[in-house]
């Protein structure tokens, strides 16, 4: 009888150790962008959106984790998490800079479509349609100043390759308005920011984006080095997120929504 006890008991705690290496369980704290960065952050009645939330939510269940996530302007988001009030951003982009205080896959500084990304992220060029301009590769002829919203990485992309850069706004929406009134330069964002925005009265007709991307870069969900959450959960987290990204059907679905 002590035999078979004792062979239930360790099966029991083998099982209770099996399953704590991939249920690692708890409450994460998450900041994103508070900005439309839409489909994949925004924010609907108070609360984060989107595919890339959807995304990280559904790894973050996966693996029997609570979340919690606040929506903040973008730099605050990002100083939140250097100071250790959040978890986790949802998302970033890699930067130097941002790996002082952040921790990212160990591609991210590589690899121009990681294995680990949240998702792969393109960005266009955006004019006033009346300029009849299209954007073919050769960034030297995109119209200047450039706008980007504020904190954004792909400002300092651009900045890099020696364009004019307006930087000084909060989100797309105030830079296209920004364009449209001043009526030079031109807007880098999403795709899909101009299709939504593009229903509206106010933009009708008044916006061509060009076929060609600028830049494709990978979106992370990087942790704060500042979170106890421990290197090696945090590597079982982004290896659940490419499954999830992976998976079709749930991506179909998710996609569907927006």
């Amino acid at each position: 009888m002590r035999n078979i006890l004792t062979k239930i008991c360790g099966a029991a705690l083998f099982f209770s150790i099996a399953t704590s290496t991939v249920y690692a369980g708890g409450t994460i704290n998450i900041c994103s962008d508070k900005n439309l960065w839409y489909p994949f952050t925004f924010v609907k009645e108070g609360k984060a959106v989107g595919l890339q939330i959807d995304i990280i939510s559904k790894a973050l269940s996966n693996l029997g984790y609570d979340v919690n996530y606040k929506p903040l302007p973008w730099k605050r988001c990002l100083s939140s998490a250097e100071s250790g009030d959040f978890d986790g951003v949802a998302t970033a982009s890699y930067k130097d800079k941002r790996a002082v205080f952040l921790n990212y896959p160990s591609d991210a500084s590589t690899a121009k479509k990681s294995t680990q990304r949240v998702m792969q992220v393109e960005y266009v060029v955006v004019t006033p349609t009346e300029t009849g301009y299209q954007y073919a590769g050769d960034v030297t002829t995109i119209p200047t100043p450039v706008r980007v919203p504020r904190g954004y990485s792909i400002g300092d992309d651009l900045k890099k390759q020696g364009l004019k850069v307006d930087d000084g706004a909060a989100g797309d929406e105030n830079n296209i308005k920004k364009m449209l009134r001043k009526g030079d330069g031109s807007v880098v964002t999403l795709p899909k920011i101009v299709e939504l925005l593009s229903k509206k009265d106010a933009y009708k007709g008044k916006l061509n984006v060009s076929a060609t991307p600028v830049k494709s870069k990978s979106y992370y969900f990087p942790f704060s080095k500042a979170s106890k959450i421990t290197k090696a959960d945090q590597e079982k987290i982004w290896a659940e997120i490419a499954n999830v990204r992976n998976d079709l059907e749930f991506m179909g679905e998710m996609s569907a929504k927006y």
